[in-house]
């Protein structure tokens, strides 16, 4: 070789293969670590609130009910926040769901047939629970209402505190 060949080999830049990444190849480990990373952020920093309230919206097409005619159950809690179910006239259930459910079937029977401590039959029947008692409760009340025969429909009342 001559010398001017050989300075053309040494001008000639030097060319590499690059090697081609392709999308396939991305490693998301990083991306995962940081969605981990928000969700236990998330899972900590969040307040889980079983006891929020609802607002209901007022009653539109409801028919009223007259209290001097009706067989009364409150619904209410009590000083300890327990729930508190009692009579017209305020006077406690027993305690024991059990016992009580056996009350409040006796109560709404005497009231329904007119016996005492009702002075004449009663026409409908009304649970009046205060706006801090749980649903479940109001429930709970209403399925013991409800073992008595031939009752008459059943309305709710929800007010502020009793």
């Amino acid at each position: 070789m001559n010398d001017d060949s050989r300075a053309l080999e040494l001008d000639e830049p030097l060319t590499t293969r690059r090697r081609f990444i392709s999308d396939a190849e991305m490693d998301i480990t990083p991306m995962i670590d940081m969605v981990f990373l928000l969700l236990i952020f998330f899972l900590v920093a969040s307040k889980i609130d079983q006891a929020t309230s609802v607002k209901l919206p007022p009653a539109r097409r409801a028919l009223a009910v007259a209290q001097e005619t009706a067989i009364i159950v409150l619904v209410k809690k009590g000083a300890d926040n327990a729930v508190v179910v009692a009579r017209r006239d305020g006077s406690p259930f027993a305690a024991d769901l059990t016992t009580q459910e056996t009350e409040i079937a006796a109560y709404v029977e005497a009231g329904l047939t007119g016996s005492p401590p009702f002075e004449r039959p009663m026409d409908s029947i009304i649970i009046k629970a205060e706006g801090n008692v749980r649903e479940g409760e109001v429930a709970r009340v209403a399925q013991a209402i409800g073992r008595v025969a031939d009752t008459p429909v059943l309305n709710y009342a929800v007010v502020e505190q009793l």
